[in-house]
């Protein structure tokens, strides 16, 4: 055998054979890290909060809810929500998950070694319903918790936010379902429109409701076209959702905000101008999410 057939021996022996992890790796029952996903400054469902938060005005924020009530709010909308989206819509991105499950050996009969339940959960390998179980399911748990301590339409956010995660995980079967619009009802629509209810705001209320939901149109145009640059159709989301928010701000009357709004959005059309990713104009998007909120507060509706 020659040197590289032995180097290629040793990295297939290496990839077949699980990593030994030390017992003192974790100190919890459910683990959870916690990092920084993408881009920090890219919307997500932590500025849609704050997007709210502006939007109702912060003294009245201030005056409804408690600083651990927020605390809460924003843990449910953000680390775990975002979880049961991830979980179902990249499960196979975790990849520690995927080494524990093959050290895992089940004492329970029917899920012994080579049994028909033992292949289906995937305990023979990194099959994908038992990292469901392990990294998914743990926190659909937490949230549907911190959702309970919040209040009854947190459970119900909860709930749609569930629905929308199984649309996710239905797109890779069923082409026809948009991911892209499942995911910007879970970073904008529901945050938004939740945190004005626990803020004691009528969600529905028209100018509240269309900002949300032009936002939510900006950010499925503005996914879209990142992952799909060559149609024109995320294209069209965007300056729908952006002449959308203009009129809305031009019969609040402040049109101070508008003039901002300008000079950030001209990242974006300047950017298309030039063949660039529209990756450099996404923090642009969050700025201009939260100066229109703030502009929301002020207008004369």
């Amino acid at each position: 055998m020659t040197a590289s057939e032995k180097i290629g021996a040793v990295a297939s022996t290496a990839e077949t054979v699980p990593l030994p992890v030390s017992v003192t790796s974790s100190s919890a029952l459910l683990d959870a890290r916690i990092w920084l996903e993408l881009s920090p400054w890219r919307i997500s469902a932590a500025w849609s909060l704050v997007a709210a938060a502006l939007a109702a005005g912060l003294g009245e924020v201030s005056r409804t809810i408690s600083p651990q009530a927020l605390v809460l709010l924003f843990l449910l909308a953000d680390p775990l929500w975002g979880s049961m989206w991830g979980g179902l819509s990249t499960p196979k991105a975790l990849p520690w998950i995927r080494q524990t499950i093959r050290r895992s050996r089940p004492w329970l009969p029917y899920l012994a070694p080579g049994s028909p339940a033992a292949w289906l959960f995937g305990l023979h390998g990194p099959g994908v319903l038992s990292i469901l179980f392990r990294a998914w399911l743990p926190s659909v748990l937490a949230a549907f918790v911190v959702a309970f301590v919040i209040g009854t339409p947190a459970v119900w956010a909860t709930l749609a936010v569930l629905g929308l995660s199984i649309g996710g995980w239905l797109h890779r079967q069923v082409a026809l379902i948009s991911v892209h619009a499942l995911h910007s009802l879970v970073v904008v629509a529901i945050p938004w429109l939740l945190a004005l209810t626990v803020f004691g705001i009528d969600s529905w209320r028209g100018a509240h409701w269309a900002l949300a939901l032009l936002w939510t149109v900006h950010v499925w145009g503005g996914n879209h076209h990142l992952e799909r640059p060559g149609e024109r159709v995320g294209l069209a989301g965007m300056a729908l959702a952006q002449c959308g928010i203009s009129a809305l701000l031009i019969v609040g009357q402040v049109p101070l905000a508008l003039a901002v709004l300008g000079i950030l959005w001209l990242a974006t059309w300047l950017a298309i101008y030039r063949g660039q990713s529209l990756v450099s104009a996404q923090s642009s998007w969050t700025a201009a999410l939260l100066i229109s909120a703030a502009a929301i507060s002020q207008a004369t509706f």
